[in-house]
């Protein structure tokens, strides 16, 4: 459940980044526009802006990928490609599986081996990158059976349907993994990007309220009270969200 939930909120962030470039009039001329200083409510806003602008591209992608993920939870995944079946053997290690490792090497030598599973049914995988650009490390693989140290199957990313396509490039663009550290270290930053902004969005809510209120009562809690029931929503999303992070740890490991 912790994944439509997740991909769903791909929604709210198109609509924030459509509501975004309506709102700000003539948002292109804003990308080299210092903030201004004084009043902390127009620095807040300027500030907010500016950080809005320069992460539109990865506000897109984000959404994009979010969508398909939500989309592939609704049944519109693509076929994932699957192996032969090989008889069972013992698990091979050591010098065994350095050979095997050669073998996989010399079916197809653009292989770069990231991971190597162990199955009881398809022999020993590996999987990696190949020719093929943006893909996930499944989508290239070289299948060794263990007991005849015979490559049984093969498969590259090229070779895919376009349905498989965007499908497999869904992660590595939506994580930035296909381009190493520099990328992860990009993605990184934008990512805390957005997490600052809203941090600077939720300020600016609560000042504007306090301003208009002209009370003595403080800014968060007029935020709060001008949330109304999505306040409420969002904390349970939250929890929901803090809840379901062990499982899905555990699954990925």
């Amino acid at each position: 459940i912790g994944i439509p939930i997740v991909c769903s909120l791909a929604l709210l962030l198109a609509v924030s980044l459509v509501s975004g470039m309506v709102t700000y009039k003539k948002w292109w001329r804003g990308f080299f526009r210092a903030p201004r200083g004084g009043d902390g409510r127009r620095m807040t806003g300027d500030l907010h802006r500016l950080m809005g602008l320069w992460s539109l591209w990865f506000v897109a992608l984000i959404t994009l990928t979010g969508l398909w993920y939500l989309v592939e939870t609704l049944g519109g995944n693509a076929r994932v490609p699957k192996v032969p079946d090989v008889e069972a053997s013992p698990m091979p290690t050591g010098v065994a599986l350095d050979r095997l490792v050669a073998i996989a090497r010399r079916a197809d030598p653009a292989l770069d081996v990231r991971e190597v599973c162990f199955t009881p049914d398809n022999g020993v995988n590996f999987l990696g990158q190949s020719s093929a650009w943006l893909v996930r490390d499944r989508a290239n693989a070289v299948v060794v059976d263990p007991a005849t140290s015979r490559v049984v199957a093969q498969l590259d990313g090229r070779t895919l349907s376009a349905h498989q396509r965007i499908s497999e490039m869904a992660d590595p663009l939506h994580f930035g993994t296909f381009g190493g550290l520099w990328t992860k270290v990009i993605w990184f930053l934008f990512g805390a990007l957005l997490t600052a902004m809203a941090v600077t969005g939720t300020m600016i809510y609560a000042m504007r309220l306090a301003r208009s209120s002209r009370s003595d009562v403080g800014s968060l809690k007029i935020a709060w009270h001008g949330m109304g029931a999505w306040g409420y929503v969002g904390v349970a999303l939250i929890l929901l969200t803090l809840i379901l992070t062990p499982g899905a740890i555990g699954g990925a490991s």
